[in-house]
């Protein structure tokens, strides 16, 4: 019986389910796929470090240096990844679920009642994974051809690596754009079945993040591949606005925006027309911050609305591609992308910390993630409100401190002298005061809690006392694509 239960979660990360038992009445019945699915991201990221250890000498674990073998995986890129969708499963405990809410109100009181159906039938399990996957694809082009949408997408494509990590750096702010797309199918299908499908969407775009798995032949032409989304994934002119597909890559087929890779010989002819994919923003954004991760395409927007004249084309800035400027088409001008160096790969944002430091942010952002993991399965459930708030408020804190020591910054060393400081304060305060009321076991653990800030305290404070500002090789950052268009 146990193997069955692992084989059908398994399945789940593929979309391979049974419609019957993937059938439910009411929302409240759905199973909560994606938080089940942990266990699997996690098994999935440990097979593919594993296969990069033992693969070429670990060759793709090396930092990138000018070789497209290399640089596959990076701590600190990975921590940006985890820590962003970290951030964007905490939103809900401020946010909520528009989605949900918007949804449930047109089912309850617009739905066509002649073709709507809340039991199960198969082909209505099928015409809503059909529904489902088709309305992705049509958020998903929109999110790369609007620039306001670009904004909060932009953020699962701001990682220079592709790895499955890469899958779980996700966008807080999409989740509030693209339930406009889902709100049509709910005339014909109920709540419970969009439920159902918009978590096996998301959870069959796990895998395909992924370069270990190369061109799967036919199916190439009916579902989304690994090899078809790293190509969507990629900086290259040839890459820009394509595959756009969720599940199925048939839409891209159907509506003109499918692409080949140009690196496997049953696509490309001859060995001088491939082209490697160079993943990440076309202007990278050079750092690991959570916040700016989230937010810093908004930023790029507001600075394009201060430059650009005219109340026409500054509603242009908001709702063109991003790519437009004045005197390009709609979604900009591909000549303005830049080539890619196919014998120089281009160089990764990749800070250089002495071992010690990076020592350091494994260990405390593995405290992070296994608070936050907490948090997220169970935690929210038992806590007041504002004290899971509070607990997200500061996993976000530490999140940015730690960045800022991975982005070399002269004062990270300082900024996450005071959170370990804050840390120990509150956590003596706690376990000494009596102010709440604890168990034995949890004064112990949260002196335990007090007693590891206080040591990573004196570390940094001798770190600090020694090294002053100069204590690691800051990578140099472009100039941002506003001030180089202001300068022209």
């Amino acid at each position: 019986m146990t193997a069955i239960k692992v084989a059908e979660s398994l399945g789940r990360m593929f979309y391979l389910v049974s419609p019957k038992a993937t059938t439910f009445a009411t929302v409240a019945e759905v199973p909560p796929y994606v938080s089940d699915a942990t266990i699997w991201f996690i098994f999935f990221v440990l097979a593919e470090l594993l296969y990069y250890v033992f693969k070429d000498s670990g060759n793709g674990l090396k930092r990138h240096a000018g070789k497209w073998s290399q640089g596959k995986y990076r701590m600190n890129d990975m921590i940006g990844s985890l820590g962003a969708g970290s951030v964007q499963q905490m939103s809900r405990f401020f946010l909520g679920s528009l989605q949900m809410v918007t949804y449930n109100y047109i089912w309850n009181n617009y739905r066509i009642g002649s073709i709507a159906f809340d039991t199960f039938k198969l082909s209505t399990w099928i015409g809503c994974f059909l529904a489902t996957d088709c309305a992705y694809y049509w958020f998903h082009r929109a999110a790369h051809e609007v620039n306001i949408f670009w904004a909060g997408h932009s953020v699962h494509h701001s990682s220079e690596y592709y790895n499955v990590t890469t899958a779980l750096r996700q966008s807080l702010v999409q989740t509030y754009t693209s339930f406009i797309f889902n709100l049509p199918l709910a005339l014909v299908f109920s709540p419970a079945q969009f439920a159902v499908h918009t978590q096996l969407n998301l959870l069959y775009q796990f895998w395909i993040h992924t370069e270990i798995v190369p061109r799967l032949g036919w199916l190439e032409y009916i579902i989304n591949t690994p090899s078809a989304h790293r190509l969507h994934h990629g900086r290259n002119p040839y890459c820009i606005d394509k595959n756009y597909g969720g599940t199925l890559i048939i839409w891209d087929r159907m509506f003109g925006t499918y692409a080949d890779e140009r690196v496997y010989p049953d696509v490309v002819a001859t060995k001088e027309e491939e082209e490697p994919v160079a993943y990440g923003l076309v202007h990278p954004i050079n750092t690991f911050d959570p916040v700016e991760i989230q937010l810093g395409h908004f930023k790029h927007i507001w600075n394009m609305l201060l430059i650009t004249p005219g109340f026409a084309n500054k509603f242009k800035v908001v709702f063109y591609g991003p790519g437009w400027h004045p005197g390009t088409p709609r979604t900009g001008l591909l000549s303005e992308i830049p080539d890619i160096d196919l014998k120089n790969p281009p160089e990764k944002y990749d800070p250089i910390l002495p071992s010690k430091f990076n020592y350091y942010i494994c260990a405390h952002f593995t405290i992070v993630l296994v608070v936050g993991s907490a948090l997220l399965a169970e935690g929210y459930k038992i806590l007041p409100l504002w004290q899971t708030q509070s607990i997200s408020i500061a996993f976000l804190i530490s999140l940015i401190t730690l960045a800022k020591i991975m982005d070399a910054k002269p004062y990270g060393l300082k900024a996450e002298l005071f959170r370990t400081l804050s840390v120990f304060f509150l956590a003596e305060f706690i376990a000494r005061s009596g102010y709440w009321e604890q168990t034995y076991w949890e004064r112990r653990g949260t002196l335990l809690v007090a007693d590891t800030f206080f040591v990573s305290s004196l570390f940094l404070g001798w770190n600090i006392y020694k090294l002053g500002s100069s204590w690691a090789t800051v990578a140099p950052v472009p100039t941002p694509v506003s001030e180089k268009l202001k300068a022209n």
